[in-house]
């Protein structure tokens, strides 16, 4: 999914950078500019909702939105499209979590982490919330969500591919904090003793 909207929030990049070109470079003016940005206005409708703010705040140092973007009507359709984007926000600016693809290291999520969570039985399913807030699962891909901890490791595995599973893998140390965060796209079953 995140692959997804990553390719979506490109093509949002290159098209709000044309549209916002095309308006310096046409010098469109006047009354011009306002149907434009009116039609922009009628045609598109974004909202921005702050995710479980209780659980987040529990584990993360700053907020979680989500910013739902739906774009209806354009060329005559009545369908709408619909874009979410998970973005957090430290105060000076809001930006996506990392993609996660091939055995992906994730030091900016390790760096949004709380110093003080600490990383253990009793709050491995909080863990696990967070991670389906801010990496959901899509709805297309087998649910094969479970966590375990093994040799100073958690696991949270999230969907099959190919008979093998994928998700995070989190290092801690030997008081539970967390000391580095990857996700896997293999995990084999006989790697778990």
């Amino acid at each position: 999914m995140f692959q997804v909207l990553q390719k979506i929030s490109r093509v949002l990049v290159i098209g709000c950078s044309f549209i916002c070109s095309f308006n310096c470079l046409s010098q469109v003016k006047g009354q011009a500019s306002k149907r434009l940005d009116r039609f922009i206005s009628e045609s598109c409708k974004t909202t921005y909702e702050e995710i479980d703010s209780v659980r987040i705040s529990e584990v993360l140092k700053y907020k979680v939105y989500r910013i739902t973007q739906e774009i209806k009507d354009i060329y005559g359709q009545k369908s709408t499209n619909t874009n979410i984007f998970i973005v957090i926000d430290d105060g000076k600016q809001a930006q996506a979590f990392e993609h996660v693809g091939k055995n992906t290291n994730l030091p900016k999520l390790l760096g949004y982490i709380k110093e003080d969570f600490v990383l253990n039985a009793e709050s491995a399913s909080l863990f696990q919330t967070v991670l389906d807030a801010i990496y959901p699962l899509p709805t297309w891909k087998p649910d094969k969500r479970e966590y375990f901890s093994q040799n100073g490791k958690w696991y949270f595995l999230r969907d099959a591919y190919f008979r093998s599973k994928q998700g995070f893998e989190v290092t801690i140390d030997p008081s539970g904090k967390i000391t580095g965060i990857c996700y896997k796209m293999k995990w084999d079953e006989n790697e778990r003793s």
